[in-house]
């Protein structure tokens, strides 16, 4: 940490700004940008995945400019999977970074892995000279709330996971590289076990703060959708991320080392039994640790986007 900051690098598939496109990387954006005194932001870029990445990253610009930081590098990186291995700005901004900063950067990944994975196709040594690795991506455990309540799946995010899915290739150099350095990964099945309702929109809505206020119409959007579907809330997943580096005790985790899935269930993961002496396993969040865990987790959220 530096001045008591984490100081991290993002990378991300923003969608909060454009209708119907999930609100959750723009949510995890802003918290991270609004508590400045707490996350150290080094450099932010975009992918494909929520929207087009000539979607995402004027919608970055636009998070950059309401919450006053401009200053912060910024990078268009991958429009598609087939992109995955081609530098562009954002894989080589991100190998840049690290080479000046052994060690002491943090990767949060929020989207499809595909500028990661080039990055480090391009430096192996990539991962090593990380500090840590914290990801939204995959699942563990079969879970049938996407085929349940209308979300209207076909089944297909039981066994994997949007990030994963949109780029496996990517996922699996991601997952099945060897490295020392520490991997924590948020998948769905710790996020899909904390969700935004009214009441959280109701606060957010008595803020007259620019942040607060610009989300509002786009998350109340979201809510409706997710209600359609039948459900009480949505599930805000990328905001586990930044949550976890401030409040690491609010999880119950697993260690694994897993194989990926690339041509059937595409990003689906396997947990191997080999351990592998040349590699640390990667840590899952798996539940919240008390009963009160989530909407702990919610309170969290909601305060650091209204501050």
């Amino acid at each position: 940490m530096k001045n008591n900051k984490y100081r991290v690098l993002i990378d991300t598939d923003p969608g909060l700004g454009k209708k119907g496109a999930d609100v959750d990387d723009g949510l995890a954006l802003f918290f991270m940008l609004n508590n400045h005194e707490t996350f150290e932001i080094e450099g932010i870029t975009t992918v494909f995945g929520n929207t087009r990445v000539k979607t995402g990253y004027p919608l970055l610009e636009k998070y950059l400019e309401i919450a006053n930081r401009t200053e912060i590098p910024h990078k268009m990186g991958a429009r598609s999977k087939r992109e995955m291995g081609k530098l562009n700005e954002a894989s080589s901004f991100i190998i840049e970074m690290v080479k000046e900063n052994p060690n002491e950067l943090i990767l949060i990944t929020l989207g499809p892995l595909t500028n990661i994975s080039t990055a480090l196709k391009h430096y192996p040594e990539l991962f090593d000279d990380l500090k840590r690795i914290v990801y939204m991506g995959g699942l563990l455990e079969p879970m049938d709330i996407f085929s349940s309540n209308s979300l209207d799946t076909g089944g297909l995010f039981e066994t994997t996971e949007f990030n994963f899915f949109m780029d496996p290739l990517a996922t699996q150099l991601f997952i099945e590289t060897d490295t020392l350095t520490p991997r924590i990964g948020m998948g769905l099945d710790i996020c899909c076990k904390a969700v935004f309702q009214e009441k959280h929109l109701l606060k957010i809505k008595s803020v007259n703060k620019p942040i607060p206020q610009f989300i509002l119409d786009d998350v109340s959007d979201w809510l409706d959708i997710w209600k359609l579907r039948n459900m009480d809330g949505f599930f805000p997943f990328d905001t586990m991320v930044p949550i976890y580096l401030l409040k690491p005790d609010l999880f119950t985790t697993k260690d694994v080392f897993l194989n990926v899935d690339t041509s059937e269930t595409l990003g689906k993961l396997t947990i191997i039994d080999d351990i592998k002496k040349s590699s640390a396993p990667i840590t899952y969040c798996m539940e919240f640790k008390k009963s009160t865990g989530a909407e702990e987790f919610m309170d969290i959220l909601v305060s650091g986007l209204i501050k």
